[in-house]
């Protein structure tokens, strides 16, 4: 992975032009909601990888990056939409990656060396740099199964989930293959058995029969049925010149009273009470919305995946990256498994109506050929429309879905219609030939029985071959889950350690003896956690919001700590901290900065009180957050920068303005006054909602930085620093004389902001207020650095300093 130096962001999302400079070191954008700061996520994430995860997954519907990552008035330039990122790899190497919309896959790199393009590789395989709150709380509320795929899928474990779905596929369709392999090993015992004519198929009974047609024959007996024995094996020698008849009568009338068993079969009792009873359990799914649904859904999201050719979704033709659409497809279907069990369950009870279809259908297609070879050929109509009506009836129920089809067919499963005419008719035909001799009625039958047990054996080999195939699938899925299973174990085992130490550390004033459990299962992962030595829970049962958010953070942290190791250099927190409980932020800050040292965090956040926990805890440096005050379409995000503030001023009073220039200056001072004191420690009458206003805040920040001079003005004298005392009461003077000049506590500024009597101010008037205020904040930041002072320490009952960040400026408070 690799460290931000800088960003560049041009007409990109809700931001026209921003640079921004992050020095390889902790970030923070703060601002109201709607201010841009997630644009800046976006614009990293984007410039990494070439990807928006704001704009892809559920619930983004037809958002893209084409068409939808530019500025909203540059769509259609999204060659202008462009980021730019200076940073440095880890073997300290800078270099400069330029990604624009319109070619979002192949962006510009400075120097392409082999190891920038590593550490971009790196990036793309690990997106999870950048989380959000939604991605956050995933991880802590989401079902088991669902929390198994997000962080498989977090820890690059994702594969296993698409193999074990791959091996329970192969389970499942060698099952079937078995299934169908056993009907048509039914289908042709029963065809084998008509031919012979016997009630049971036994190796006595075909013996018997065949013998005794051999006999007439005076071929040689058989005496045992070998794999390899032939039924008629001699006779094509011992007769060759006789000609075998084209319809064999006895076997003819044998197959016309197949069909009439197979008939009354599928039309008995037996089989109505089947089909009601799988009518029932059909019904039951559909009622239940949730299954019917979910049973309907993973037939759907199969096809889905099969369908999709890497770039689209097949259904809604959103662009989806190939293992982000897979990702989210496989944490559905195991979410379906307890449906598909009922459905394997109901398949169970319909595969005997199954079988009874298939052997009317055969015995069917059996007379069928009978009638078109007897001379003259007969017609059979009825027969030929009943068999293709249950060859309909056999794919609906074979398919079982959608259920409604299934629902609809299960109760005309078992009809047969009047087919007694079309068989008598074919019968009568039959009787009417000549009773064949004796030796040609041994011919036919050792013939047709050759035939019928030939296709006996290979449908048997054919099932032996399909039953190994599924055993060695079970056993491999089997074997697969439990390696897996124990694999997986040992890593939560190392990750549940970390997130409880970790959440130990944020909340060890009240859980100090926190633990956790992460709890993997076949395609789940189950999570509970310590509620104060009462047991453990799932984290949404007690455990309040701020609590959960904590846990989210803390699980993240310790699965990149798992997954990156020392690699773990860069994490972008968008408004992540928001929700954490309010007496726990400053833990949070400090486990960040001690535990992960050489992690670069960019942090978003529309709280100031995280963001000055943030910086209070050196978390990150004063100087090193960007601080947004508005936004607009054309302009974007609108940064609280004193010179900005005062241009703008400015450009209010020459349009005589007074009102916007009058508003702007408030809304300015309470931020500056908000940070000042924060900064000198001036003591504030406290508030429960942190509304201030600009009374609360700018009299008493003035007054603190009086208070520093006078303290110092001492400090020197008893140290006998009279040059020193010299140069602070200079300093006091002109602070005084700024002071008395922007008669901040005046009605002017007051009655201008709030609309009273602002007609009455003319650009004359305000002008004066305007530079009497710019004068008088400039004494609070330092000439050097520009950066706002701030004593030292931030907490205690002593002052010892008045310093900023290079140190040039420094103010001894300490008396002798």
């Amino acid at each position: 992975m690799i460290r931000l130096q800088k960003i560049k962001i041009e007409n990109f999302r809700g931001i026209r032009r921003i640079e921004l400079d992050l020095k390889g070191e902790n970030f923070a954008a703060c601002g109201r909601n709607g201010t841009g700061k997630s644009g800046i996520v976006d614009a990293i994430e984007f410039a990494l990888t070439g990807k928006i995860s704001r704009l892809t997954g559920p619930g983004t519907g037809e958002l893209s990056v084409k068409q939808h990552g530019p500025h909203v008035d540059f769509t259609a330039k999204p060659e202008l939409a462009v980021v730019t990122l200076a940073v440095m790899t880890p073997s300290g190497s800078n270099a400069t990656i330029t990604r624009s919309v319109k070619a979002a896959s192949s962006p510009t790199i400075e120097p392409n060396t082999p190891e920038i393009i590593a550490a971009l590789d790196n990036a793309r395989l690990h997106p999870e740099f950048v989380l959000s709150r939604r991605e956050l709380i995933k991880y802590v509320l989401s079902e088991p199964s669902s929390r198994a795929a997000e962080v498989q899928a977090l820890l690059r474990l994702d594969d296993i989930g698409k193999l074990r779905s791959g091996l329970q596929r192969i389970v499942n369709a060698t099952a079937k293959d078995v299934t169908n392999s056993e009907d048509a090993v039914s289908a042709s015992k029963q065809q084998l058995m008509n031919g012979l004519g016997i009630p049971e198929l036994t190796a006595e009974h075909i013996l018997d029969a065949a013998n005794s047609a051999r006999d007439v024959l005076g071929l040689g007996k058989l005496t045992a049925l070998e794999a390899n024995t032939a039924l008629n094996d001699g006779m094509a020698t011992s007769d060759a010149s006789t000609v075998i008849a084209k319809v064999s009568k006895p076997q003819a009338l044998s197959d016309i009273l197949a069909v009439r068993t197979a008939i009354e079969k599928l039309s008995g009792q037996v089989s109505r009470d089947r089909c009601e009873a799988c009518r029932k359990a059909t019904e039951e799914l559909t009622g239940d919305s949730d299954a019917f649904e979910s049973v309907n859904r993973e037939d759907f999201l199969r096809k889905a995946v099969e369908n999709f050719d890497g770039e689209e979704c097949p259904v809604c033709e959103t662009e989806f990256d190939d293992e982000a659409f897979r990702s989210i497809i496989e944490a559905k279907l195991i979410r379906y498994a307890e449906m598909a069990k009922k459905r394997l369950e109901l398949e169970g009870q319909i595969k005997p109506i199954l079988g009874d279809i298939v052997n009317v259908g055969i015995s069917l297609a059996a007379i069928i050929s009978l009638a078109s070879q007897l001379v003259p050929p007969l017609e059979t109509p009825p027969l030929s429309e009943f068999k293709s009506a249950l060859g309909e009836r056999y794919l609906v129920l074979n398919r079982l879905l959608p259920l409604n089809d299934t629902l609809q067919m299960l109760p005309r499963a078992h009809t047969v219609p009047d087919l007694a005419d079309a068989v008598d008719k074919i019968e009568a035909a039959v009787n009417a030939l000549p009773e064949p001799s004796k030796q040609g009625a041994a011919r036919d039958l050792l013939s047709v029985a050759q035939d019928r047990l030939t296709t006996y054996r290979n449908a048997r080999a054919n099932l032996v071959a399909k039953s190994v195939q599924a055993k060695r699938a079970a056993t491999a899925y089997d074997v697969f889950g439990k390696s897996t299973e124990k694999a997986l174990e040992g890593i939560y085992a190392k990750v549940q350690e970390t997130f409880s130490s970790l959440y130990r550390d944020i909340n060890k004033e009240d859980e100090g003896d926190f633990t956790a459990q992460l709890l993997p299962s076949l395609g789940k992962l189950g999570f509970g956690v310590d509620f104060y030595g009462r047991g453990q829970f799932p984290p949404g049962a007690y455990h309040s919001e701020g609590h959960q958010d904590g846990m989210g953070l803390c699980l993240y942290l310790a699965l990149m700590s798992h997954l990156q190791g020392e690699n773990f250099v860069l994490a972008v927190l968008d408004d992540v901290l928001m929700s954490v409980d309010a007496g726990h932020r400053r833990e949070v800050c400090t486990v960040l900065k001690k535990t992960f040292p050489n992690t670069q965090f960019i942090f978003t956040t529309h709280d100031e009180i995280w963001l000055r926990h943030m910086k209070s805890e050196g978390l990150i440096k004063a100087k090193n957050a960007v601080h947004f005050r508005t936004w607009t379409v054309d302009h974007g995000p609108k940064e609280w920068g004193a010179t900005d503030v005062w241009d703008e001023i400015d450009a209010y009073l020459l349009k005589d303005d007074v009102r916007g220039a009058a508003a702007l200056l408030r809304h300015y001072l309470e931020h500056f006054s908000r940070e000042a004191c924060h900064r000198l420690r001036a003591k504030v009458e406290f508030r429960g909602d942190a509304q201030f206003m600009l009374g609360d805040l700018l009299p008493n920040a003035v007054s603190a930085l009086g208070d520093v001079f006078k303290k110092s003005k001492a400090a020197a004298n008893s140290w006998n620093q009279q040059e020193k005392v010299s140069v602070i009461a200079s300093r006091e003077a002109v602070f005084n004389d700024a002071k008395a000049k922007a008669k901040y506590d005046e009605w002017q500024l007051n009655s201008a902001v709030h609309f009273n009597e602002w007609d009455n101010l003319q650009k004359q008037d305000f002008a004066p207020v305007v530079t009497s205020f710019r004068t008088m904040l400039g004494y609070f930041s330092c000439t050097t650095c520009d950066e706002m002072y701030g004593v030292r320490p931030e907490r205690g009952a002593k002052l010892e300093s008045l310093r900023c960040t290079c140190g040039t400026d420094e103010l001894n408070l300490q008396a002798k």
